[in-house]
């Protein structure tokens, strides 16, 4: 994690072309169980052109200064990954609609920011784990009626 990055590392999975795979050799690195292909960086074209499918986000790690996905429209305009948390939450009992409206236009940032809501201890800003819960619930819905072909990265536990 940097400061380049917001202090966020992430994991992902994807799945690659066989045949584009077995053009280099895996090694194993710690246990059995962690094998990795050593990619040149000269290949980055060719084994982007050999993904299949969606690349899924697993998992997210936060530094204390993480500020997330800051979007340039709409309600969320301006805000770091915990003010927009909270003012979706603030939005949801007096407007619905509008908060399925943020999240068709700002799916870029509750995709990016969603596994940091879904860990972050919002009870400074007065929103309990039972409440983060219940909203995550609701984005969650909202995201699936809005037909978002991505699906958001699952909820991680600590």
């Amino acid at each position: 994690m940097d400061e380049k990055s917001g202090f966020a590392g992430f994991v992902t999975a994807f799945e690659l072309d066989k045949s584009y795979l077995s053009k280099f050799e895996p090694h194993t690195v710690g246990s059995s169980k962690h094998v990795e292909y050593w990619i040149p960086a000269e290949e980055l074209s060719s084994f982007n052109d050999a993904i299949r499918g969606l690349i899924r986000l697993e998992s997210g790690f936060f530094g204390a200064n993480f500020s997330g996905y800051i979007p340039d429209a709409f309600g969320l305009k301006g805000r770091d990954a915990t003010a927009q948390f909270v003012a979706l939450h603030g939005s949801w009992d007096g407007s619905t609609f509008d908060v399925e409206c943020e999240i068709s236009a700002n799916r870029k940032a509750v995709f990016i920011n969603w596994l940091f809501w879904s860990r972050h201890d919002f009870s400074k800003s007065g929103i309990s784990e039972e409440q983060r819960g219940i909203l995550l619930g609701h984005l969650k819905r909202c995201w699936e009626f809005n037909h978002i072909e991505v699906p958001l990265p699952q909820a991680m536990n600590d």
